[in-house]
């Protein structure tokens, strides 16, 4: 099963990708903000991330290069 991190600040979309995901036999994990993601990424090892750029506090690109680093 992969694992996805959906990472939005809106809890409507939010909520609708990780059912979605689910839904489809995925193994989704939140984050409403950069810092979150990081923390859930370094402890969830996710295959892939949904991202939005957009986010308050640290932006998503700052998501992007923690990821990456």
């Amino acid at each position: 099963m992969s694992r996805v991190l959906v990472v939005d600040d809106e809890p409507p979309i939010l909520r609708a990708l990780t059912a979605n995901l689910r839904a489809r036999g995925f193994e989704p994990a939140a984050a409403r903000d950069g810092e979150e993601a990081l923390r859930v990424a370094a402890e969830f090892h996710p295959d892939v991330v949904v991202l939005d750029l957009g986010l308050p506090g640290i932006s998503g690109l700052e998501v992007i290069r923690g990821l990456r680093g």
